[in-house]
């Protein structure tokens, strides 16, 4: 017969075994005495041994209780331990938390949300994910990332957004284009210079596309890419010129690049939070999240 004991049990005897005297133990433990001499001996007649020896003065182990001592003692560490982990992740201090955002966004706004929220709970591990909208939103819906950085994902989804900012489309150009003579342009300048789009899985793609129509062009690009960093490398050759979103230009980061607001439409995509409607978040999740909320705020305050 397998011999399980109760966790109140296991505290039983080993508050007596700590201290020696069934009124003391019973006391530290708030029950009467008459009620701890009633737990320790269903404790033994449950092992099938004798765990005490008792006189008028003394409470000492037997065998079989200082072969049960470091057994008990383990037993309830181990138990200790688990619901301090447990209360860790519920306060946010341990887990694990899922990004995947869109390049430009990760790079404009994480470090500073991370900065911050791992000043406060060192112990959460961070993992990032990089790529375009789309595999943004799938990898959300999936359950393979706790938060999404992107634009706004299908209206027909189980997902959840949370608008953040508004990132505007610029005209991007070599420093010394004789566009940068100007501070805003039309989007009908770019009819007669070369063009580098984005590819057509890219967010963006749609929206440039929608501003060429309203603003009655038809442009076919020279060059269609998927990485904002291909583009800036392009227009840094002096191949032509593109349009993207501001925060890409961070990212890019090249002194051979400037860039310009674009009007007659002027358009910006918007970039939020994606979550799943039906997944609860982790407590580390929504901290993080509410991280991320304050990093964006004194970005923009900037």
């Amino acid at each position: 017969m397998r011999i399980r004991l109760t966790l109140p049990q296991i505290e039983a005897f080993l508050k007596l075994t700590e201290l020696g005297s069934f009124r003391d133990a019973a006391t530290a433990l708030g029950v009467s005495q008459p009620a701890f001499s009633r737990t320790i001996q269903l404790i033994e007649g449950r092992i099938g041994a004798r765990l005490f020896d008792r006189d008028t003065r003394n409470v000492t182990l037997t065998a079989a209780g200082e072969h049960l001592r470091p057994l008990a003692e383990r037993l309830l560490k181990t138990y200790d331990e688990a619901f301090d982990e447990l209360d860790q992740f519920i306060g946010g201090r341990q887990g694990r938390v899922r990004i995947a955002a869109l390049p430009s966004v990760a790079a404009a706004v994480l470090p500073a949300a991370i900065k911050e929220f791992q000043s406060k709970h060192p112990e959460v591990q961070i993992d990032i994910w990089e790529d375009v909208s789309g595999p943004v939103h799938r990898a959300v819906a999936a359950g393979e990332a706790d938060i999404g950085l992107a634009t706004p994902p299908p209206a027909q989804s189980d997902l959840r957004y949370r608008a953040l900012m508004p990132d505007e489309l610029v005209l991007v150009c070599r420093h010394d284009d004789p566009l940068t003579a100007g501070e805003v342009y039309p989007w009908s300048v770019l009819a007669d210079r070369p063009f580098i789009g984005m590819s057509a899985d890219s967010s963006l793609h749609g929206l440039i596309d929608a501003a060429f129509k309203e603003a009655d062009l038809a442009i076919k690009p020279l060059f269609n890419c998927k990485q904002p960093t291909t583009i800036g490398s392009l227009v840094a050759e002096g191949l032509g010129l593109s349009v993207l979103p501001r925060l890409t230009l961070a990212q890019i980061a090249s002194p051979a690049l400037t860039w310009r607001r674009l009007e007659t439409p002027t358009i910006a995509r918007s970039i939020g939070m994606i979550t799943h409607a039906a997944h609860s978040p982790s407590p580390a999740g929504l901290l993080f999240s509410k991280a991320i909320e304050r990093a964006v705020r004194r970005s923009q305050a900037a």
